[in-house]
């Protein structure tokens, strides 16, 4: 937190506070309001591919209350360091359905993973496509930066699913007298194992990344467009799968001043102001954090503490919850 205060606070002084507030007070309220809907229905896409993930181990949870577990994530990840935290909610509350944290954290696990791959992928293409457009100095460090972490990325998909790796892991465990650790190392490592032989639903998960991650990019391009930043869609886009990877490094609190730094500082050699660039990242995590306070409004909603064994069972969808849960 420390850090991302320190960052966006550099960050407003090389953009002058007053000149970020009158950026902001003209801000377009109806496109900005549109780029609320946008990330809103987003929730529905990412809620789709842990459904199918879950469904292909065997466990069925409605689309619905994915969505929901989904928002308390998102709301999660506004107030933890990095992206992750989120994560952890999510695997709690799934824990709930599947009957099993070990199921809960393999299907999130694998769905994360592939959703990096997917934001690397694109990341690599649109820095190819647009390396030109950037000053040499500037093309260095974007290209360095992106191939870095597409490759991090890989490697650590390539250990993920390595049998090698996770027996490797376990005994490591064990051999430093953490057996229950070890033991859930291998169960983990087991679990994410059994959706090798998915192929069908690893691809329709990755297609499914890939298209979340262009409706991200129409929700940020959305609230450039609303402050008046008339950078083209792909540099945009770019520079959010670029952005998005970095705050994987649990260093800021969900990127704040990370992402907007990559933005200034790329966008500034090519003539955008920094003020208006500042304003409209400013104004995309504003829009973001609302969207997020949905998860919150859920969270209060949500039945707190471990419900009983009878109420989660491996195969739920739609009234069978309601029923079970309250014993009709």
């Amino acid at each position: 937190m420390l850090i991302s205060a320190g960052l966006l606070t550099v960050l407003l002084v090389l953009c002058k506070p007053s000149a970020v507030w009158q950026c902001a007070r003209a801000a377009s309220l109806p496109l900005l309001a549109g780029a609320l809907a946008v990330y809103l229905g987003s929730m529905l896409l990412v809620a789709w591919r842990w459904q199918l993930l879950l469904r292909a181990d065997g466990v069925r949870v409605s689309l619905l209350r994915l969505t929901r577990y989904y928002l308390i994530g998102f709301f999660f990840n506004n107030f933890l360091p990095s992206s992750i935290g989120g994560d952890v909610a999510r695997v709690m509350y799934a824990a709930r359905q599947t009957g099993s944290v070990t199921h809960s954290f393999s299907a999130v696990f694998v769905e994360r993973l592939i959703g990096f791959l997917a934001m690397a992928s694109l990341a690599l293409a649109s820095m190819l496509a647009l390396i030109h457009t950037f000053d040499p100095r500037t093309a260095v460090w974007l290209g360095g930066l992106t191939c870095g972490l597409t490759l991090v990325f890989v490697v650590v998909s390539a250990v993920s699913f390595s049998v090698r790796a996770q027996t490797w892991l376990a005994a490591l465990c064990v051999r430093a007298r953490w057996p229950q650790a070890g033991a859930r190392v291998a169960e983990a490592g087991a679990a994410i194992q059994r959706y090798r032989a998915q192929r069908g639903t690893l691809l329709a998960v990755f297609a499914i990344s890939l298209l979340y991650q262009m409706v991200l990019g129409g929700f940020t391009y959305m609230v450039t467009q609303a402050t008046g930043l008339t950078a083209p869609l792909w540099l945009v886009f770019a520079l959010m799968q670029l952005s998005s990877m970095a705050g994987i490094v649990p260093i800021t609190l969900e990127t704040a001043g990370m992402r907007e730094g990559i933005y200034v500082f790329a966008l500034q050699p090519l003539g955008y102001a920094p003020s208006v660039v500042l304003t409209a990242l400013l104004l995309v995590r504003v829009v973001s954090v609302l969207g997020s306070a949905m998860g919150g409004i859920v969270l209060m909603c949500e039945p707190q503490g471990a419900p009983h064994a009878a109420c989660a069972p491996r195969v739920l969808s739609g009234t069978q919850e309601a029923q079970q849960c309250h014993g009709t």
